[in-house]
C-alpha cells in the first residue's frame, strides 16, 4: 500500500501465511491453480460448443467445482457472478432434495427452480457428483442461461409476470443423465413446453460435456496425488484466502456504512412505484455483516430475486472490493453474515415472479454492496472505490425467420459504460461488472436472426461527468426484417441512473424506443411486454453510462479535449458539465483548440453555480457525493495493486 505521498506503508507478506498450511506448499499452489483451470477449460469448453449465440459467443455460463457439502473450491475466470455466487445455496438445497447416498456415478442433476437456485428459470443448473474409486470426492456445476423455458413471451422474460407461473417451467432436481446417458423421456417432456428446443439439446451436450471434463480434472488429480491430498487442498484454499482477508480487514477501522438505490419502479402495483434497496455494513474486528431487511417488500411484478440473488450479488460487490482474493470461495462466504428478511425484493418468495432479477435485485444489491464497501475501504484503500456501473437489460425477440423457414429466439445483452476509478476513467461500451461475457457480433445475429443493424457507436456526453468521467454506453439501431415478430424488453435504469461519488454526477440512463421520428414512434422503456413488430419497423436502444468520481470542473481541460475531439463530448456538454470552452478550428482536420482565458474565467463563475442534485441522469447523486477517497492516488502509485486487482471475470 501506498499514501498520498507515495511512501509504502501497512502490512506486508507474511510467511506465517504459509507456514499454516497442512500440506506442501508446492503440491498447494499447483492444485488450487489447477481448480481454477479446469473450469475455465470447461467454459470454454461450452463456449466452442453450443448452439446459441448467447451461450457461445455471449458467454453466459458458468462453471464451478464444489466439496460434498456444497463449499464452492474454484470457478472460472471468465464465469458469471450471477450464477457461480449461487453455487453453494444451490447445491446444498439439491442435497435436501437428493441425499449424496442415492447418487451414483455417470449421474446428473438438473435444476432451476428459482427460489432455490437463487435466480431465474432459464439459468439452468447441471451438477455431476465427481466420484474417485467409489468415494464421492467433490461436485462439478455447470450453468448455461437458456435463451428460452416456454412461457407465454419468446426468451421467457416477463416484466408484467405477477407470479411464476406467467414466466417458464420451473425445474426440480431431476436425474437427467444416468450413467452419463441423457434420459429422453424428461428430456422430451421438458422439449414439449419450450421453443426452439433443438438449440437447447446442443446448448445442454454443450454443458454436459463441461461437468464431464470438470469430472475428469478432478479423478485425474486424485490419481496423481491422492484423493486425500485434493480434498485437503479444497480445505487449505479456504483457510488460505481466509488468512488473507484477515489481515487485510485488520487494517480497516471499525464502523458502520449505509446506502441504498432503487429500481425505476414495480409495473404491476398501483401507481407503479420505485423499489428500494437498502443496506447496513457493519464491521466489527473481522466480522462483517450486510444487513438488508430494510428493503423494500417483494414488488409484485417481476424484478425482485430470491435469497440466493442476494446473496451471489452481495459477493460480487465485496469480491470487487477485494478481487485480489479471487477466485470467490468458501474462504470468503463463510465470513460474510448476509441477513435478509423473506418477503422482501431481495428475498422473494414462492411464488413471486423472478425472471427480472438480473436486472432488478441483483444489479442494485450489487451497487448498494460497492457503495457501503467503498465507504469502508476509502481511508485504507482508495482505489478500490468506485461509483455505480451499467446495469443489465435483457432484450428478446421471438417469431419465425422466413430466410432459415425456423422459429427463433434471440437475446441481446447491453452494453454501457463503467464506472470511474479514483485514478482513471471509467471503460466505454462494456458489458456489466458482474460478467465477463462478451458483446455478440452484429454480424452472427444478422445471420441467425431476421435484423439488420444500421447503427452500432457509443452515446455522447452519456457518461457520469467528473474529475474523473464514467464509460461511454452503446446505442444499437436496427430493422426487423420479419413479420410477426414479438418483442419484450426487461430492464432498469430508465429513471435511477447509475449513480456517481464524491462530486461526480450520475451515469446517463437508458432508453428503448420503436420507429423514432415517425408517426408510429413508441418510447417502450425498460419495461414492455410483447411487442408486435414487423417487418420494416425500427428499433433504437441504448444503455447507462457509468458513474463519475470528483467535480467535473476540476478535470485537466485537456482531457476534456481529447474526449471533444474522440467523438465522445459535444462542445456543449465540455462547457456545461466541465467548464471547458474549446473552439472547433477544422472539425474534418480535428482542429479544437482551449479557450483558457475563457474556461478559466467559466469555471471561476460556476464555483457558484451548484450542480443539480438527484438520482436521475447527469444529476449529483444525493448519498453518492458523501463518499470520497482519502485521497486521489496517481497511476503509478495504483499500478502494483492493480496488476492482480481486477482479474478477468470481476
Amino acid at each position: 500500500m501506498v499514501d498520498k505521498e507515495g511512501k509504502k506503508f501497512g502490512v506486508k507478506e507474511e510467511l506465517k501465511e504459509i507456514k499454516e498450511l497442512r500440506m506442501d506448499l508446492i503440491t498447494f499452489e499447483v492444485l488450487r491453480n489447477a481448480f481454477v483451470s479446469a473450469c475455465y477449460e470447461g467454459s470454454t469448453q461450452i463456449e466452442q460448443f453450443a448452439y446459441h449465440p448467447v451461450v457461445g459467443m455471449g458467454r453466459d455460463r458458468s462453471n464451478g467445482i464444489l466439496t460434498v457439502d456444497g463449499g464452492l473450491v474454484a470457478h472460472g475466470h471468465t464465469d458469471a457472478a450471477a450464477h457461480y455466487g449461487s453455487f453453494e445455496d444451490s447445491l446444498i438445497n439439491l442435497l435436501k432434495h437428493v441425499p449424496k447416498e442415492k447418487m451414483k456415478p455417470g449421474d446428473a442433476y438438473m435444476f432451476s427452480d428459482p427460489y432455490e437456485v437463487g435466480s431465474h428459470v432459464n439459468d439452468t443448473h447441471l451438477f455431476k457428483p465427481i466420484f474417485y474409486k467409489d468415494e464421492l470426492i467433490a461436485f462439478a456445476c455447470t450453468v448455461v442461461h437458456w435463451p428460452d423455458m416456454g412461457g407465454p413471451l419468446p426468451g421467457t422474460f416477463n416484466p408484467e409476470a405477477t407470479s411464476c407461473y406467467a414466466e417458464g417451467i420451473r425445474v426440480p432436481p431431476i436425474r437427467l443423465f444416468i450413467d452419463n446417458q441423457l434420459n429422453e423421456e424428461l428430456f422430451n417432456f421438458w422439449a414439449y413446453n419450450i421453443r426452439q428446443s433443438v438449440e437447447r439439446r446442443g446448448d445442454l451436450t454443450a454443458q454436459f460435456g463441461s461437468a464431464s471434463l470438470l469430472e475428469k480434472r478432478i479423478t485425474d488429480l486424485c490419481a496423481k496425488y491422492g484423493p486425500d491430498t485434493v480434498k485437503l487442498a479444497f480445505e487449505e484454499q479456504f483457510n488460505y484466502t481466509e488468512r488473507l482477508l484477515y489481515r487485510e480487514l485488520d487494517e480497516i477501522e471499525d464502523g458502520e456504512w449505509e446506502f441504498d438505490d432503487y429500481g425505476d419502479k414495480d409495473v404491476m402495483a398501483p401507481g407503479e412505484p420505485p423499489i428500494r434497496v437498502h443496506c447496513k455494513l457493519t464491521k466489527k474486528g473481522r466480522s462483517l455483516t450486510f444487513d438488508w431487511t430494510g428493503t423494500d417488500p417483494s414488488p409484485v411484478g417481476s424484478w425482485g430475486g430470491p435469497r440466493g440473488t442476494c446473496l451471489g450479488a452481495n459477493y460480487l460487490g465485496f469480491m470487487i472490493g477485494f478481487p485480489h482474493l479471487f477466485p470467490l470461495n468458501r474462504g470468503i462466504t463463510r465470513n460474510l453474515d448476509v441477513v435478509t428478511k423473506p418477503g422482501t425484493a431481495v428475498h422473494v418468495v414462492y411464488p413471486s415472479a423472478t425472471t427480472g432479477y438480473c436486472s432488478g435485485a441483483f444489479d442494485k444489491v450489487e451497487s448498494v454492496t460497492i457503495a457501503v464497501m467503498s465507504q469502508m475501504l476509502s481511508k485504507v484503500y482508495p482505489w478500490r472505490v468506485y461509483p455505480g456501473s451499467v446495469s443489465l437489460t435483457n432484450l428478446c425477440i421471438g417469431g419465425y425467420n422466413p430466410r432459415t423457414r425456423k422459429g427463433f429466439v434471440q437475446y441481446t445483452f447491453s452494453v454501457g459504460g463503467e464506472n470511474a476509478r479514483t485514478f482513471k476513467d471509467g471503460k466505454d461500451l462494456i458489458f456489466m461488472r458482474f460478467a465477463n461475457a462478451k458483446t455478440i457480433p452484429q454480424e452472427l445475429e444478422e445471420r441467425w436472426f431476421p435484423i439488420l443493424y444500421t447503427r452500432y457507436e457509443a452515446v455522447p456526453d452519456w457518461c457520469g461527468h467528473g474529475k474523473f468521467r464514467g464509460g461511454f454506453p452503446l446505442v444499437r439501431e436496427l430493422d426487423i426484417l420479419a413479420d410477426g415478430c414479438q418483442m419484450t424488453i426487461h430492464g432498469d435504469r430508465e429513471v435511477y441512473a447509475p449513480y456517481g461519488i464524491a462530486g461526480g454526477t450520475n451515469g446517463g440512463t437508458g432508453a428503448l424506443i420503436v420507429n423514432p421520428g415517425t408517426e408510429k414512434e413508441q418510447n417502450v422503456g425498460m419495461y414492455a411486454t410483447g411487442i408486435n413488430l414487423n417487418k420494416g419497423d425500427h428499433i433504437w436502444y441504448s444503455q447507462s453510462g457509468g458513474g463519475a468520481i470528483g467535480d467535473p470542473r476540476e478535470r485537466d481541460p485537456e482531457l476534456v479535449l481529447k474526449d471533444v475531439m474522440d467523438g465522445w463530448l459535444t462542445l456543449d456538454a465540455a462547457k456545461k458539465f466541465y467548464g471547458v470552452v474549446i473552439e472547433e478550428i477544422d472539425e474534418e482536420a480535428l482542429d479544437y483548440r482551449i479557450d483558457y482565458k475563457a474556461t478559466e474565467a467559466l469555471r471561476e463563475e460556476l464555483k457558484n453555480v451548484p450542480l443539480p442534485e438527484g438520482r436521475g441522469a447527469h444529476q449529483v447523486h444525493p448519498l453518492g457525493k458523501n463518499i470520497r477517497p482519502a485521497w486521489y492516488p496517481t497511476y503509478e502509485q495504483v499500478q502494483p495493486h492493480i496488476t492482480v486487482s481486477r482479474p478477468p471475470g470481476w
